[in-house]
């Protein structure tokens, strides 16, 4: 969570959003009808992105007058559809000079779902994406100007990894290991939420962190960026605060740095892995402390079930931090 913990909080302090240069052509363009899909230039594009190599090369003329994406090499595996979040490794490309200006292709990639708001934003990447198979490499090209005055064209490369399950799918742990001074976590048959009973008894003064299901992918780091869902009560009365479930229960993932949330989230979350689901106690004083905020009590004891669903290292590059 955030000094603020609202979810609209957390989307704007997200590290990566779609990509860094999505992101950017959202702030540089005003024109959503000049956006071009369905297009195949007449250009070759390869790369060899590891932790040694930053290689691309662009054999042709790229001198589209609207942003544009196609796909550039075809994966083998299922197709992507429309709802589905997917895991993309990103490389950010000078097209003039050919250099990588920011890639995260060693640091775990961003996530970003195919749904309405990617088509109303960004509908050329959106008809590409839904429909194209795991493992293909989507190109995204932006004319020089589109992200804003005497900027440089980019090209964008993509590889889709993988599509991003929107629960937390480690095995569930053994009722026997975990901590029974916290309370119950139940699950929705058909969504998966997480259904958190009321607090009995004291609160711990300390944090306290059980993982109620185990996870085997990549560990957090403290300054990793992650995707979760979560589900959030106060000790005191049991009352929801926050969610990323909403009412219905369905879901929508948010991304954030793990060092813009308050200290109980990065202690409690460094170390775990990926699909593992966590339950958090978290004391005020590494919460909201003395003075609250909305919705939470002062001195209040806050409660937290944690699906950790993705999670990347920083994005690499000097312009990766130019965001906004």
């Amino acid at each position: 969570m955030s000094t603020k913990h609202s979810r609209s909080n957390l989307v704007a302090t997200a590290g990566i959003v779609l990509t860094a240069a999505l992101t950017l052509t959202a702030c540089g363009s005003d024109n959503e009808g000049s956006q071009e899909s369905g297009v195949d230039p007449d250009v070759d594009i390869s790369y060899d992105i590891s932790d040694d190599t930053e290689e691309v090369n662009i054999d042709g003329d790229l001198d589209l007058e609207q942003p544009a994406a196609w796909i550039i090499d075809e994966g083998d595996g299922d197709a992507v559809k429309n709802g589905d979040m997917i895991q993309l490794l990103t490389a950010s490309v000078d097209v003039e000079s050919q250099e990588v200006r920011a890639q995260d292709f060693n640091a775990g990639g961003s996530v970003t779902s195919v749904n309405d708001d990617l088509a109303s934003q960004f509908p050329q990447v959106h008809d590409v994406l839904e429909g194209a198979a795991l493992g293909s490499d989507i190109a995204f090209y932006m004319p020089a100007d589109t992200l804003g005055e005497d900027y440089p064209a980019q090209l964008d490369i993509m590889h889709i990894e993988s599509v991003i399950p929107n629960h937390a799918t480690g095995e569930p742990v053994d009722t026997t290991e975990l901590d029974t001074k916290l309370p119950q976590v139940s699950l929705d048959e058909e969504t998966q939420a997480p259904i958190i009973e009321t607090p009995e008894g004291e609160p711990s003064e300390d944090l306290v962190v059980d993982v109620l299901k185990q996870g085997d992918g990549p560990e957090v780091q403290e300054d990793s960026n992650v995707t979760v869902q979560y589900r959030g009560i106060s000790w005191s009365d049991g009352e929801e605060f926050d969610s990323s479930w909403g009412e219905d229960n369905t879901g929508k993932p948010i991304n954030f740095g793990l060092d813009q949330v308050i200290p109980g989230w990065q202690e409690g979350m460094a170390g775990q892995k990926v699909g593992s689901q966590l339950i958090l106690s978290i004391p005020p004083e590494q919460a909201y402390g003395e003075a609250g905020t909305e919705g939470i009590e002062p001195n209040e004891t806050l409660v937290f079930v944690v699906d950790i669903l993705h999670s990347a290292d920083p994005i690499a590059g000097d312009d990766a931090a130019e965001t906004d």
